[in-house]
C-alpha cells in the first residue's frame, strides 16, 4: 500500500545508512536448543554499516544472536560480525550488526558505497 504524500515509512525513516541491494551467500552461527551451535545458510538481499537483510534457510526467532559470515566481493578473507536478528517475516530476518570494529564498520561502508 503507498505511503500518503510520498513521506517514507517508519521502518526506512529511523535507518541510519543507506542500505545496498547486494546478493551474496553468507553463514551465520546460531545456537541451537541443545546448547550447541548450529550453521544456517543464507544470503543478503541487502546490507548497510549497521545491518543486513537475509533470506535464511531456517526460521531464527527475534533477539537471537549470531556470527554472520560474510566473503566480501574482491575480499580473501571472510568478515564475521555479531549481530542480533531484530526482524522477522518468514524465512527473511533483519540482523544489527553489534559493536562491529572500526575495520569492519571501514569494510561496510566502501561495500555500501560501491
Amino acid at each position: 500500500m503507498p505511503i500518503p504524500n510520498g513521506s517514507r515509512a517508519p521502518i526506512y525513516a529511523s535507518r541510519l545508512f543507506s542500505r545496498r541491494r547486494i546478493d551474496i551467500r553468507v553463514q551465520l552461527i546460531a545456537p541451537h536448543p541443545t546448547g550447541q551451535q548450529t550453521i544456517v545458510h543464507a544470503r543478503t538481499y541487502d546490507v548497510s554499516q549497521s545491518g543486513a537483510g537475509l533470506t535464511v534457510t531456517r526460521q531464527l526467532p527475534l533477539g537471537t544472536g549470531v556470527v554472520i559470515c560474510l566473503r566480501l566481493p574482491g575480499s580473501g578473507n571472510p568478515l564475521r560480525l555479531q549481530a542480533t536478528v531484530i526482524r522477522r517475516r518468514g524465512f527473511r530476518v533483519g540482523l544489527r550488526f553489534v559493536h562491529p570494529t572500526a575495520e569492519q564498520r571501514l569494510l561496510l561502508s566502501e561495500l555500501c558505497r560501491a
